[in-house]
């Protein structure tokens, strides 16, 4: 497959939407609701790996009171989320562009509500596993980061990903539900958001797995 094209001109353009992203999210930890002019009472989703920002675009303005941070580590995959956020003016949607490695740097103990994770890395290499953003040393950091009855919504093509994650899931102590192995004829594709990787697949005819695993 032949590599994108290198966008250009990244910072000047992430700086044209300085308003949707923090160029030091570590000064946020503990304090995000502050930081980005909210109420102290309202929950926090963080989402991921968002990529070019299909999902959070749109599940962010569905949900208004809520403050969604969406993390990306590719900052020219993150630009055209922050640059589409940027354009729509969502007030209730921010971005870090990190590596989801680090959370605990920028999030505080008891801090997020809620974690979407969309279409990961399966990391099917032999001896990769431990790099998955399923696999039970994330999900612990998770915990620790997430509030008591806090949730992670799972979406992913990958079979193998999927049964793996959810062993994970319940070795670490979550509760599953809202299970499919194929969540576009299920009941819970009424209110489903498609992402970018989730409509090629469908286009494929792949079906696409999602689970909720709650504290």
């Amino acid at each position: 497959m032949a590599r994108g094209r290198k966008k250009r001109h990244i910072p000047e353009r992430m700086e044209r939407c300085s308003e949707r992203w923090f160029e030091a999210p570590l000064l946020n930890r503990g304090k995000w609701r502050e930081a980005c002019g909210f109420p102290a009472g309202c929950e926090i989703w963080l989402e991921l790996g968002c990529g070019k920002g299909q999902f959070c675009t749109q599940m962010a303005p569905r949900n208004p009171d809520v403050l969604y941070i969406a993390l990306e580590r590719d900052s020219s995959v993150i630009l055209a989320a922050i640059e589409k956020a940027h354009e729509q003016q969502i007030p209730n949607l921010f971005f870090i562009n990190a590596d989801a490695t680090l959370l605990e740097n920028y999030f505080d103990e008891n801090e997020i509500d809620r974690i979407f994770i969309n279409f990961c890395d399966p990391w099917s290499r032999r001896n990769k596993p431990k790099r998955r953003l399923t696999y039970r040393a994330f999900l612990e950091m998770y915990k620790k980061l997430m509030k008591d009855h806090g949730s992670i919504a799972f979406k992913t093509d990958n079979d193998e990903l999927f049964d793996f994650s959810l062993e994970e899931f319940l070795a670490c102590g979550f509760t599953l539900s809202e299970l499919t192995r194929d969540l576009h004829s299920s009941e819970y594709d009424t209110e489903n958001i498609r992402t970018e990787f989730e409509q090629k697949f469908a286009d494929q005819g792949i079906p696409i797995k999602r689970v909720v695993a709650t504290l």
